[in-house]
Parts: C-alpha cells; sequence; structure tokens
C-alpha cells in the first residue's frame, strides 16, 4: 500500500482501538436515560452521514460496483427473467430483488452509472444495514440490562467501526445485510423460533456463506430434546416449516422460468466457483504460503481442500461440545462466533469479507457475556477484517487482484487471525467445557 493510504489506514485503527478501549474501561458508567433515545438518533445518524459522504467519494471494488450496477439495470428490465440462460449471476434471488428496486429507482431518477447519486443508492441498503444492525446491539446491550452510556458505547463501536464502513460504503459490498439478519437469527432463536427461521432464510437467499450459521439451530434444537424441553418439537416444526415456506417464497418469482432443482445447481455452482486454497483471506493458509493455491495443491502431503474439510469437522465437533455440554445461555452466541471464526481461519475458498459477520457476533457474545474478553475478540477481529480488506481494496485500485503470498502485511494478519481463534478456542473451553 501506499504512504498515505497506510496512513490512513493506520489512523483508523488506532481511532477504532483507542474507542473499544473507553468501552472497556467505562462500560459501567451509566447516562440519562430520558436523553437516550436523543443521543442513539443522533449516534445512528452521523454514522449514516458519514457512509453517505464515503459513499458518493470513494470508487469502491471495481469488479463489485460493476456488477451489482449491470444487475441492477438486468434486474430493471424483468425481474422473473433474471436468470436468463448465458447471464453471469452467482448471487441467490434474495439481493437480487434489492438490486432490481435500486434499478427501477435510477431509471425513475434518470441517474448515470457514474454519477455520485447512484454510488449512494447502490451501497445505500448496506448502509441501512448497518445502522439497524447497531442498533440492535444497543436493544440487547438494554435488555442484558447494561447502562445507556454502555449500551450507546456498544452501538457506537459496531456504527463506527473502520471495517464495517469499509465493506459497506467504500468497497460497495454487502456483507452487512447478511450480518442484520444473521444477528436477527440469534436474537429470536429462544423467543421466537418462527421470526429466527424466517430470518436465516431470507440471510441464505441473500448470500450462500449463511450456510455457515447453519448448524447453530441444529444444536440449540438438539439441546432442548436432549433436555427434554417443553415445546420443543412444536417448536421444531414451526422453525423448519417457517425456513422452508420464506426460503421458497423466496425463490418462487425466479422458479418459473428454471427448471426443477435449479436453486440448488446455483448453491453449489456458487461454492466452487473460486477453487482455491484462500482467495485474499488472510488466514491459516494464507499464513503457510497458499493465497491462490489450488485446493488440489498440497501441504504436508495433503491437499488444501482435504485440510479444509478435516478442520470443519474439527470445528464442527467443537461447535457441538460447547452447545450440548455448556450449561450457560450464553453458549449460543459463542457457537455462531466461532463457526465464522473458525471456518475463515481454517477453511478452503475462503474469501477476504467471509470473517465479517463475527464481528457483530463478537459485540453481542461480549455484550451478552459483561465479559470484556468477547470485547478483545471483537476489536481484535474487527482490526484484522478492516486491514485485510483494506489491502485488498488498494491493490484493486491498481489493477492488482492478488495479495503476493508473502506480503509482509498478509502474513502479519493471518498469525494474528489464528491467534485470535486460539484465544476464541480457549474462551470457549474454559468457559463452557472445563
Amino acid at each position: 500500500m501506499s504512504g498515505g493510504w497506510w496512513i490512513l489506514v493506520s489512523a483508523c485503527c488506532a481511532l477504532f482501538l483507542w474507542g473499544a478501549w473507553l468501552a472497556a474501561a467505562r462500560g459501567t458508567q451509566g447516562g440519562d436515560g430520558e436523553r437516550d433515545g436523543w443521543r442513539l438518533a443522533l449516534l445512528l445518524a452521523v454514522a449514516v452521514v458519514v457512509r453517505v459522504i464515503l459513499a458518493a467519494t470513494t470508487k469502491g471494488y471495481d469488479t463489485d460496483i460493476t456488477t451489482f450496477s449491470a444487475w441492477a439495470a438486468h434486474a430493471a428490465e424483468g425481474l422473473t427473467s433474471f436468470y436468463s440462460p448465458g447471464y453471469f449471476a452467482d448471487y441467490p434471488p434474495g439481493y437480487i430483488y434489492v438490486l432490481w428496486l435500486v434499478g427501477k429507482l435510477r431509471l425513475l431518477l434518470g441517474l448515470d452509472f457514474a454519477s455520485p447519486a447512484f454510488m449512494v443508492l447502490l451501497k445505500l441498503p448496506a448502509i441501512l444495514a448497518d445502522t439497524f444492525t447497531a442498533w440492535l446491539l444497543y436493544l440487547l446491550a438494554r435488555g442484558e440490562e447494561w447502562s445507556s452510556g454502555a449500551a450507546l458505547a456498544a452501538a457506537a463501536l459496531y456504527a463506527f467501526n473502520p471495517a464495517v464502513i469499509l465493506d459497506s460504503a467504500v468497497w460497495g459490498q454487502v456483507d452487512g445485510i447478511l450480518t442484520l439478519f444473521l444477528l436477527l437469527g440469534v436474537l429470536l432463536l429462544e423467543s421466537h423460533p418462527a421470526g429466527s427461521a424466517a430470518s436465516f432464510a431470507v440471510a441464505l437467499l441473500v448470500k450462500p456463506q449463511a450456510l455457515i450459521f447453519a448448524p447453530l439451530p441444529i444444536l440449540w434444537f438438539a439441546d432442548r430434546f436432549l433436555r427434554r424441553t417443553r415445546h420443543a418439537a412444536a417448536d421444531l416444526l414451526v422453525f423448519a416449516g417457517t425456513a422452508i415456506v420464506v426460503f421458497c417464497l423466496g425463490i418462487l418469482p425466479f422458479a418459473v422460468n428454471e427448471s426443477p432443482g435449479w436453486i440448488i445447481g446455483k448453491y453449489v455452482g456458487t461454492l466452487a466457483s473460486y477453487p482455491y486454497a484462500t482467495l485474499n483471506a488472510f488466514n491459516l493458509y494464507a499464513l503457510i504460503g497458499g493465497n491462490l493455491s489450488s485446493t488440489a495443491d498440497r501441504f504436508l502431503l495433503i491437499p488444501y481442500a482435504v485440510w479444509g474439510n478435516i478442520f470443519i469437522v474439527l470445528t464442527l465437533l467443537f461447535a457441538a461440545a460447547v452447545a450440548l455440554r455448556g450449561k450457560e445461555p450464553s453458549r449460543f452466541w459463542y457457537v455462531p462466533l466461532f463457526l465464522f471464526a473458525a471456518v475463515f481461519v481454517l477453511s478452503a475458498k475462503m474469501h477476504e469479507r467471509y470473517l465479517f459477520p463475527a464481528l457483530a457476533l463478537a459485540l453481542g457474545f461480549s455484550i451478552a457475556n459483561r465479559d470484556r474478553h468477547g470485547l478483545l475478540l471483537f476489536a481484535g477481529f474487527s482490526t484484522t477484517q478492516f486491514l485485510n480488506m483494506a489491502e485488498v481494496l488498494a491493490l484493486s485500485h491498481r489493477s492488482v487482484y492478488a495479495v503476493p503470498r508473502f506480503d509482509p502485511l498478509l502474513l502479519a494478519v493471518s498469525l494474528a487471525n489464528v491467534l485470535l481463534l486460539l484465544l476464541l478456542v480457549r474462551i470457549g473451553y474454559r468457559r463452557y467445557l472445563a
């Protein structure tokens, strides 16, 4: 990265870490409950304004911006015929609805694709998702009886998180929308299984990475059956039925012109489309020199793909042990956080942004546990995610789309992610299993 970009990135990280330290040091201080609503509204409004300014004035990741712009225009021409033969579209239908609306609004307002106004319009759905996520984290903190000041601090840590701002307002990606519905899925799992199921189904419609979340409801219901919880079977039927109905309704308009089972092929094709050990994701494979190596290449005589499968099995076993042997309710915040972090660090075929949902989940885990270790994980993963995306984005502006295998930043951040995962495992073992 250039010297100026380094200064900007370092300043953003320093400000964020300073804010996280202040939140940890002063998190028990109270606030004026009567003015709390106004403070939260002002905080979120400022966060939106900052994002809108950045959205209008930054280039973003050219490949994603160009692709989303083309999809918006194509969807506006006919939503049900979007997946026309020979047309490249590797996203499932969920976000296509949003792009259809973006395309229609562009035509209505007469916006040029290269105009700042269109850049804001294209990035606005993710910006709004960031805002709602910060609001949900505030509500979670207040529900856990955090002081108003501490709850506002939690919302601010997400709303002004450099990694979150970079993803939506600068890069132009939509990981914030996926994260919003995953967070809703966790929040509603115990109190409203139907709402949780609907949220999970929408997340899956937005991005295939929501499948990483799938073990959580399975383990939650398994735990309820093992403990012979009342209404477990009824809640399972409600959850499964709601998820299936919402998912089917989501794909229905597109299925009219498609063959049976087309959606399965869409997900399988998307998941298999990038056969690399890691694609600019700063994780274990990047640390050992495997960035953009084929999954068929070998490390210690074993293909990267096999290593990835081995680690996925170990990840699932550890998550199951925590969920089924642990006693504290907060373990069902720990499990999705662990799943996203472990899959990003240890699984093959990861991209630079696949860690993103772990940020909100880490903050949620910290809130639910009243544990500063969770805040440390949140700050750590936020910093590594920001540095990972910033490096990839900076190189893309020079038409370089692969981070060199032995780039110093790649190696340092990859090592940091491995160490953070080890800390997360240690926390889970000592808190729920030891």
